[in-house]
């Protein structure tokens, strides 16, 4: 952020105008601009005794005490908006991720049943042992003739 543009939202900080964003980077700036800080304590100080003269009330001449203490409030207003933005999304995050640990859970609870085959009623399983038997027997008789006679 420019000084130019610094300058222009002094008046709407001491008002209170500023979005989130836009206090942020006034501050980041006045904190490190000694000139825009000095131009702030100028500009804060002419319209508060302005306010104060309007309203009749007896003019303080602490005003750099005061502008201190509206800065800091600015910056714990703008730590205090992030902490809230990043705890909202840290519950969001933990809400989701413990929705999908109990639907993991839930879902592998879940067995389908085992069943024991203790007798076969299948005449498949009977025929492939029966073949692969007589297959066998029949290749091993077939080679020991070829062995026998070469």
């Amino acid at each position: 952020m420019t000084c130019l543009e610094t300058q222009r939202m002094i008046i709407r900080f001491i008002n209170d105008d500023l979005s989130l964003e836009e206090l942020e980077l006034f501050l980041d700036h006045v904190n490190s601009c000694s000139e825009c800080r000095e131009e702030l304590e100028v500009y804060y100080a002419l319209i508060t005794a302005m306010k104060q003269l309007d309203d009749d009330k007896i003019l303080y001449d602490d005003f750099s005490m005061e502008l201190s203490a509206k800065l800091e409030k600015a910056q714990e207003k703008i730590i205090h908006k992030k902490f809230v933005y990043y705890r909202k999304n840290v519950a969001i995050v933990v809400v989701i991720l413990i929705a999908i640990f109990t639907i993991n859970w839930r879902y592998s609870k879940i067995e389908e049943p085992v069943v024991i085959v203790r007798e076969s009623n299948h005449r498949l399983r009977t025929v492939y042992h029966h073949h692969r038997e007589t297959t066998l027997e029949a290749d091993l008789q077939a080679y020991i003739e070829k062995v026998r006679n070469p």
